[in-house]
């Protein structure tokens, strides 16, 4: 499994997340169905590295299809999502297409990439091309209270 690096961005719309919004409205994917997923809150850097994720401060995990997003350093997203009940149903997924890295929306239950429109789970696996692979997986362990990815 490939090992990412894990930073946290600036509370900042990253330049990417910029180009994105602009392409979903081209494209005709409507500001509240692109905004689905939102920022999450309550993120804490571990000195190993990790982060952890106050689970009570992000109430969009309580439901199933909820979704919330983290900027990293290095320019991507990451989105955590509930996709079953319980602490084994929380997914955390890097939001860029597998294809051609362009970063994917949520759009009802599923991502959409506003470039070539590939369809991915909410869980990451392909549904539509061109995108032949899933959504990268980070590891995450979780508990009742806080969610560690990395």
């Amino acid at each position: 499994m490939r090992e990412r690096k894990i930073e946290l961005m600036d509370n900042k719309i990253s330049r990417r997340a910029l180009i994105c919004g602009a392409i979903a409205l081209a494209v005709g994917v409507t500001p509240e169905i692109a905004q689905a997923a939102v920022p999450a809150q309550g993120i804490t850097k571990r000195k190993d590295g990790k982060l952890d994720l106050n689970l009570a401060k992000n109430p969009a995990l309580k439901k199933v299809g909820g979704a919330v997003t983290i900027d990293l350093t290095d320019g991507t997203s990451v989105a955590i999502v509930r996709t079953a009940a319980g602490v084994a149903g929380l997914t955390v997924i890097n939001l860029s297409c597998t294809h051609n890295g362009v970063t994917v929306m949520q759009n009802g239950n599923q991502w959409l990439c506003p470039a070539h429109g590939s369809q991915f789970t909410l869980a990451g696996k392909v549904v539509q091309g061109p995108a032949r692979t899933a959504l990268f997986k980070y590891p995450s362990t979780a508990t009742l209270k806080t969610l560690t990815i990395g």
